[in-house]
């Protein structure tokens, strides 16, 4: 995604079939929307809005910046990333950027100070905007951490006096170690600010020991911390979905099929509403059991993270059917012992692809029905 202008186009755009398809969310964007009110009354606000991948993290955020900036608010984006190369603060530097180059030099200065110097050695685009910039002093690298987080903290306070801020860091399960201890920094001093900053992340891929669990940890003592959890829409909402990407109302038995496939997550109905879109409406049970390319690829990533061995015994498990018993899988894997299908059974838990079914403790099930069949 290319870095938006909140001042014109308040998010990045989604995909081309869905780029203006928001449909339920009500309860949370309320919470969403009292934070904001809360940011602007001088209450600062972190927001972390958690969910599995596809659920609509990004999109939700984006409903939020186009009220923001109703509400007058100023909304900088920065996004984490997934390969290996990305500098330290990446998101950080993407949100700092953003608000240097919508602003002239004479405000940028003001509000900076004399910390510039140092959030240019993160920014270095800063020092095109603002020549006359020294090199910091050589320090030891703590206490050069703590000036540029302290560098970083005065810019935003003094930028949002002007104008509130909503910060918005996508993709938080990315992130390093470095840009997570930025944002426990400013989130113990914009309590009394005009900072809301929001991080999206994917819960299903933050571990006990990932740096975003332990930042979670961190922050969740924090009074103006909250999380907001997106979860699958209801059958309604699937097809009122559907209808506003493909123009067509759905029969009632249609869109139990779709909500019974997607369980309600805006990436599969997207996927699947394409394929309603180019398929024959006669041949229901064709689509009714096909699997979109772009689904198998959603879920693909996912499985792809796991050990051979877990992929194995999940590949045994989905033979089974959605739901198995542990006693089952084991006579199916003799040649693996029951340490090695317990291990296996605790990681695709962790990564929440399958879960604990009712009927014994013993008994599990896939979380979603595609992620069985994929």
């Amino acid at each position: 995604m290319g870095e938006p202008s909140p001042q014109i186009n308040p998010a990045p755009a989604a995909s081309a079939s869905s780029a203006n398809v928001f449909v339920g969310r009500e309860p949370e964007m309320v919470q969403l929307k009292t934070a904001l009110e809360s940011t602007l009354a001088g209450q600062g606000r972190l927001v972390m809005l958690a969910g599995e991948p596809g659920i609509g993290k990004t999109r939700t955020a984006q409903e939020l910046a186009s009220y923001a900036v109703e509400r007058g608010a100023r909304v900088l984006w920065g996004w984490c990333y997934e390969e290996e190369g990305a500098p330290p603060y990446w998101p950080w530097v993407q949100a700092i950027r953003q608000y240097a180059q919508e602003t002239n030099a004479q405000q940028l200065r003001a509000e900076m100070g004399p910390g510039a110097a140092d959030i240019a050695e993160i920014v270095p685009d800063l020092r095109t905007k603002l020549t006359d910039l020294q090199t910091p002093p050589a320090l030891e690298p703590e206490q050069a951490r703590f000036r540029l987080f302290d560098s970083i903290a005065g810019f935003l306070q003094k930028a949002s006096q002007t104008q509130p801020l909503v910060v918005i860091l996508d993709d938080l399960h990315w992130a390093d170690r470095s840009s997570m201890l930025l944002l426990e920094f400013l989130v113990r001093v914009i309590g009394a600010s005009h900072i809301m900053l929001v991080g999206a992340y994917r819960d299903v891929e933050v571990s006990r020991r990932h740096p975003l669990s332990q930042t979670i940890g961190t922050l969740v003592k924090e009074p103006h911390f909250q999380r907001v959890q997106l979860s699958g829409l209801t059958q309604q909402e699937v097809s009122d979905y559907v209808e506003n990407i493909t123009g067509t109302t759905l029969s009632q038995q249609a869109a139990e099929i779709v909500y019974r496939r997607t369980e309600g997550n805006p990436l599969f109905l997207g996927e699947v509403a394409r394929l309603l879109g180019s398929a024959d409406p006669v041949e229901e049970a064709t689509w009714a059991n096909t699997i979109p390319e772009g689904i198998r690829d959603a879920i693909g990533r996912r499985l792809n993270r796991l050990s051979d061995q877990c992929n194995r015994v999940l590949t045994t498990a989905s033979i089974i059917g959605r739901e198995f018993d542990f006693a089952v899988l084991k006579a199916l894997l003799d040649d693996i012992d029951e340490g090695g299908i317990l291990e296996s059974v605790d990681e695709a838990v962790r990564a929440q692809l399958i879960e604990g079914a009712s009927g014994g403790t013993d008994r599990y099930q896939f979380s979603h029905a595609l992620i069985q069949q994929t």
